[in-house]
């Protein structure tokens, strides 16, 4: 908007200047007229016309030829000053040009340097925060240090294992249930082969009656099993097969068996069963939170006896059980 104003009023200057030239060459022209038609008067008349009067003509008409001449010479400098002008106009609005496009670029360059010391600002504040939040850490760690220094030294006792090698199990297998600081023996042989004689007494039933069918067995020393029965039909060879797809083991009560002490004591349940181990069975442990130093303890002396041990760890109200679908253990 500055730029055509400014544009607008040079190209105003420049016209009336035109103006005023055009004006005086009008002027000079009329009065080359009036004289010439005075002279051409003059000369029309008799020759009885006083010679002082001519002569007086004559030197006005020089006078004034003299004028135009003057004039002319006057109205070329007049050109040549307007069309330096004009240059110097148009040198003016190119420094201005200039001028303008070096303030925008300082300017540009002046908010470029003022968000860097926006940003180097921001980042020595979070430096600063990140310095007092390493500082307070540093200091916790040297009360800690403090701490620990002056704290009694309780010597632990470290458990030496050789280097565990998993192996799935494949041979027999004895399951107990650690909670509540308890050890009790799972009879899931027992249960599974009362399951496999109740589903072998309904065999006579029709085929869609025990179709994903639930049923219940127990309770054998205090467990119970729920398992679902799922019927396939091989129709190209004429063969129906029936398996336990799904089972679940629940116990009468939550603090089922005995306590660690009287667990590892020579007469003990839990002494009695292992008795009857081979070298090919696998001891495996269902262990929930509240009892894994039992855990420890009772893989201590498994390991002791020679007994391969899994472990399958259970979270808080987790029932045991398993699936056709689900892995096997892993003895260790």
């Amino acid at each position: 908007m500055i730029r055509q104003r400014e544009s607008r009023i040079d190209a105003g200057g420049q016209d009336s200047f035109l103006d005023i030239v055009t004006n005086i060459v009008g002027i000079l022209i009329i009065l080359v007229m009036v004289i010439g038609a005075r002279v051409q008067t003059i000369s029309l008349k008799p020759k009885e016309a006083s010679s002082a009067d001519v002569t007086k003509l004559m030197e006005e008409v020089v006078r004034l030829e003299d004028a135009v001449v003057t004039s002319e010479s006057e109205l070329v400098e007049l050109d040549e000053q307007g069309a330096q002008l004009a240059l110097t106009v148009a040198d003016a609005s190119n420094a201005r040009m200039h001028l303008i496009t070096a303030v925008s670029a300082t300017r540009r360059v002046v908010e470029e340097q003022k968000q860097k010391v926006d940003e180097d600002k921001s980042r020595r504040v979070e430096m600063a925060a990140q310095s007092d939040r390493l500082k307070d850490e540093i200091e916790q760690c040297n009360l800690e240090a403090d701490g620990i220094s002056h704290s009694p030294q309780a010597t632990k006792k470290l458990l030496a294992y050789p280097t565990p090698v998993g192996r799935t199990v494949t041979g027999d297998e004895l399951h107990f249930r650690l909670a509540a600081g308890r050890i009790a023996y799972i009879p899931l042989t027992e249960l599974f082969d009362r399951a496999k004689a109740k589903t072998q007494r309904s065999g006579g039933s029709s085929l869609a009656s025990m179709e994903s069918r639930v049923e219940t067995v127990g309770p054998i020393q205090d467990f119970a099993l729920d398992y679902v029965i799922e019927v396939q039909v091989n129709r190209s060879v004429g063969q129906v097969y029936v398996r336990s797809r799904e089972w679940v083991v629940k116990p009468a009560r939550y603090d089922l068996g005995e306590n660690l002490p009287d667990a590892l004591a020579r007469q003990s349940r839990f002494r009695n069963i292992l008795a009857s181990v081979t070298p090919a069975t696998t001891v495996t442990l269902w262990c929930y939170p509240d009892s894994f130093e039992e855990y420890l303890a009772v893989r201590e002396e498994l390991h002791r006896l020679g007994v391969s041990a899994a472990c399958r760890p259970l979270p808080e109200g987790a029932p045991i059980g398993g699936s056709a679908e689900g892995s096997k253990s892993v003895a260790q």
